[in-house]
């Protein structure tokens, strides 16, 4: 009995050390399938036999020792709250897939958008893909400076949203690079935005008279702008002066409503012009692509200029043509060939003030030259008012030295006059009964190179600083040595 009690004794010990062990084992983290797999590699199954109960009077043979069988135990089940194991207790990374566009698109091949002038405009940027959170969108503009944006792009780079209200058509498309986002990844799409016109309003021009040299701009309501030559701005007026025998130049553009063209081409289009009164003569120019409309009558009358399918018109006054005005005197600027020199001189009546480059104005008796040089003069007829009657080509110039080369360049609207001999000159200049006296002082030099072929106007200006302002030919004379006022002069006989 004594060793059945010891035998009890040592199986249920052994039974709660495996059950202390395993309970250990998984409170450390160790899973209990490694236990139960340890205790069944040492335990071999077997069956225990049970003698009969003996008589406790008699006495029992001997009974050999049994030997304790191992008993196979099983691990309790572990408890949830008490087993997660440290893998577990890391948060699982978030799925993350490559951000993507639904279209394709290289900067040399964009997705194209539309947008129209004076409307608003906005577009939606989505892209795919990610890390599950929202992706962010950056936009950089690749065609334009956003500091000096005249449609006033703006875009929202955590919507994706792109919007505007685009006025203008000139600066051509807006290109973006748009990158979408999730800061570890991203994906860029490159998109253009055409601009177009909106719906044409009217024609918009400039014109020209053959007998002014005032100018005009016509807005698409029909609104008259006047330009005069050195005046500080625009003028608005009613119409447009003109006179019998003269004409006029313009040619239309239809635009929308913020002055985008929106005839489609790259050619300047042909715009039509009529007018009220039949008997005006309207001729196309292909060379300039611009109408010449040629008034016969006086009166008020009204030009239509349609194009693109669109007109505007405005008024024109056309008045009988003045008498031409008495020459009253005669203005010249003399110029040296020589466009290192500084030195300009100019004349009135007979008397010549010298404008040297470094110093005061002064009153000369002569311009001195040398032997062989070439002088340029500019000379305009003026009447008493001191506005200029004809041109530089109506003059006639002469000299008292017959060996002077006297040459008219139509290129320079100037007269060149070439100094053979070393001698006093006085050249003559006339206009109808007026004259005028140029006093030359030509020396001699000790090798005469004497110019044989034209080589060109010289370049320069005659500065008309210190001249007696309340004089009527004072400013003409300043307009005369820029050559502006040849060149006017020129282009109205050209188109009268």
């Amino acid at each position: 009995m004594n060793q059945s009690c010891t035998y009890t004794l040592r199986r249920t010990a052994a039974i709660g050390a495996a059950i202390a062990i395993v309970a250990a084992s998984s409170a450390f983290g160790f899973g209990a399938s490694a236990a139960s797999a340890a205790t069944d590699e040492t335990a071999a199954p077997s069956t225990t036999a049970t003698s009969a109960p003996q008589d406790a009077t008699t006495d029992p043979a001997p009974t050999p020792t049994p030997t304790p069988t191992p008993v196979a135990t099983t691990t309790p089940a572990a408890d949830p709250a008490t087993t997660t194991s440290a893998a577990a207790e890391q948060p699982a990374p978030e799925a993350s897939t490559p951000v993507t566009w639904a279209d394709p698109s290289t900067e040399d091949a964009p997705i194209v958008l539309t947008a129209t002038a004076g409307q608003p405009f906005s577009h939606t940027f989505t892209a795919q893909g990610g890390g599950g959170g929202p992706l962010e969108y950056l936009f950089n503009p690749l065609s334009f400076d956003p500091s000096n944006d005249v449609n006033g792009w703006s875009w929202n780079e955590q919507t994706g949203v792109l919007s505007a209200t685009p006025k203008s058509t000139i600066d051509g498309p807006a290109l973006f690079e748009v990158t979408a986002t999730d800061q570890h990844q991203s994906a860029v799409q490159y998109v253009q935005v055409d601009i177009e016109p909106g719906a044409p309003v009217g024609v918009t021009f400039g014109v020209d008279s053959s007998d002014s040299d005032v100018s005009w701009q016509v807005d698409a309501d029909g609104t008259i702008r006047e330009y005069t030559p050195g005046g500080t701005g625009e003028t608005v007026v009613s119409e447009v002066p003109a006179t019998v025998g003269s004409s006029m130049t313009l040619a239309g553009l239809a635009v929308d409503a913020l002055g985008n063209r929106t005839t489609p081409g790259d050619g300047y289009p042909r715009s039509t012009v009529t007018s009220t009164t039949a008997s005006d003569a309207v001729a196309w120019d292909p060379k300039w692509s611009s109408n010449t409309v040629t008034f016969s009558e006086p009166g008020t009358r009204t030009l239509i200029v349609s194009e693109g399918g669109v007109s505007t018109s405005f008024t024109v006054r056309v008045s009988e043509t003045p008498a031409p005005a008495d020459v009253a005197g005669i203005v010249i600027g003399v110029l040296p060939a020589d466009e290192a020199s500084g030195d300009r001189w100019g004349v009135e009546g007979d008397v010549i003030t010298s404008y040297p480059e470094d110093g005061d104005p002064k009153e000369v008796d002569a311009i001195p030259a040398r032997q062989g040089d070439r002088v340029q003069i500019r000379a305009l007829a003026v009447d008493a008012d001191g506005q200029p009657v004809g041109d530089h080509a109506d003059l006639t110039f002469s000299s008292d030295v017959a060996s002077d080369r006297i040459e008219y360049d139509p290129e320079a609207a100037a007269t060149w006059v070439t100094f053979e001999h070393a001698s006093p000159h006085t050249i003559t200049v006339t206009a109808g009964d007026v004259t005028s006296t140029i006093h030359f002082a030509v020396q001699p030099t000790a090798t005469t190179a004497v110019s044989t072929t034209h080589t060109g106007p010289a370049s320069g200006t005659l500065a008309y600083t210190g001249a007696d302002e309340s004089g009527p030919l004072a400013w003409a004379l300043g307009l005369l040595a820029s050559g502006a006022g040849l060149l006017v002069w020129r282009l109205r006989r050209r188109l009268g």
